[in-house]
């Protein structure tokens, strides 16, 4: 069973598409403040929860596999984390990603999620189950999460003085 279309499914494809767009500097390999790398994972969180409340016919093996779907995420993102190379300025408390098309799949990803349950709630007959939908989002909060979460702790571990020079992976940025 699927209910008719909604406001939920208006604002999961609003809230995919303010992810990929907030998403979009860090994965050109732009300079963001720190704060910034967790406003999308926030976002993605949300739609996961929205369309896991979304599927009426919940049973216990859906949510675990919602559950599953987001530590597996996890434990990729925490991986990705931590091996992405990272420029950071701990005067500005700003930290620059190299470019990397990781993040800008995950956001994708949300959005197409975001369009299939608004797209099945329109025609009122699942495209993808439900169930499905809200386990593959949950996958992509978990992925971008925790990548954003690694991120954020080497940022902070990382010391302002290492020379740009250097061939280690976490350098400073250059002075604005």
């Amino acid at each position: 069973m699927i209910a008719p279309l909604s406001l939920s499914n208006v604002l999961t494809v609003i809230i995919a598409l303010l992810c990929l767009w907030i998403i979009i500097p860090q994965a050109r390999g732009g300079a963001v403040k720190t704060w910034r790398l967790s406003m999308p994972p926030i976002l993605a969180t949300v739609q996961a929860v929205v369309l896991l409340a979304g599927d009426f016919d919940a049973t216990l093996s859906h949510d675990i596999e919602w559950v599953v779907a987001a530590v597996l995420g996890a434990a990729f993102g925490r991986m990705r984390g931590w091996t992405l190379p990272i420029d950071v300025d701990r005067t500005h408390d700003m930290v620059r990603l190299r470019p990397s098309v990781d993040a800008h799949v995950a956001a994708l990803g949300l959005v197409i999620l975001a369009a299939i349950d608004s797209t099945s709630a329109t025609l009122e007959e699942a495209i993808v189950p439900t169930e499905h939908v809200a386990a593959a989002a949950a996958f992509l909060a978990g992925y971008l999460g925790c990548r954003a979460l690694s991120v954020i702790v080497r940022a902070r571990r990382t010391g302002h003085a290492t020379p740009p020079s250097s061939t280690s992976a976490e350098t400073s940025l250059p002075p604005s």
